[in-house]
């Protein structure tokens, strides 16, 4: 997608991009940052990175890969071809963790001493990573969500993100949760755990709100979001 392409999208339909890509873009903005600031001589400091990073890599693997398998495949039996840009991209992205990966591990092995130029490298070479996926979650949410719109009813797009989330295992989930709700707005972010509270038993509602909701959030924001569960209830 070029940037002075301009594609209308409704955003009454349903969007089963928004939320994850929310997610992915405010974790990996972060560790961006992170990566910018990290003193090399700091052990735990650059371990406590390594591991961030390591588990962003799985996440993302995990994110193209249920898109390959949900969405992607549905979109090919509608639209012969539809998916190829998509999967070229995913490819690409696949490349860019497997080196991700190596850099990391370089960095484990290497002396304190050894690590700030190895750091730059991957902060450039991370951000060069964020970029591209950046620009490609936009063509997803704009070409390929359009597409979709023209294609699918909005049942059947709940349908699809519903296999997908029931494809992911709980503690992955939890994951993805934690990454999710801080970049929701409280309308999302209520719509999305009011759906899971009516759907779940309350033990584990709660497990999933002691652990992946309340210590993502600031006091006056999870406060907000407590209140407009029980008001909802």
């Amino acid at each position: 997608m070029t940037a002075t392409t301009t594609v209308y999208v409704d955003e009454t339909r349903y969007n089963l991009y928004a939320t994850i890509h929310k997610g992915l873009r405010r974790a990996q903005g972060q560790l961006m940052m992170r990566l910018g600031a990290i003193d090399p001589l700091n052990e735990a400091d650059v371990a406590g990175l390594v591991g961030d990073l390591r588990l962003m890599v799985l996440m993302g693997r995990m994110h193209l890969k249920h898109e390959d398998r949900f969405i992607h495949t549905e979109l090919e039996t509608r639209s012969a071809g539809a998916s190829q840009r998509l999967a070229d991209d995913h490819d690409d992205h696949e490349r860019d963790f497997v080196e991700l990966e190596g850099m990391l591990s370089k960095i484990e092995a290497a002396a304190p001493q050894q690590r700030s130029p190895m750091l730059r490298a991957l902060y450039l070479r991370y951000t060069k990573f964020q970029a591209h996926d950046f620009e490609h979650m936009i063509e997803e949410e704009t070409e390929t969500l359009s597409l979709l719109h023209k294609l699918f009813r909005d049942d059947e797009l709940a349908a699809i993100e519903g296999r997908i989330v029931g494809s992911v295992e709980p503690g992955m989930m939890m994951e993805f949760i934690r990454i999710m709700i801080p970049a929701m707005n409280p309308a999302e972010r209520l719509g999305m755990l009011g759906g899971m509270k009516a759907a779940m038993p309350v033990p584990v509602f709660a497990a999933i709100v002691d652990m992946g909701v309340k210590p993502m959030l600031a006091p006056s924001d999870w406060h907000a979001l407590e209140q407009a569960l029980a008001k909802a209830a």
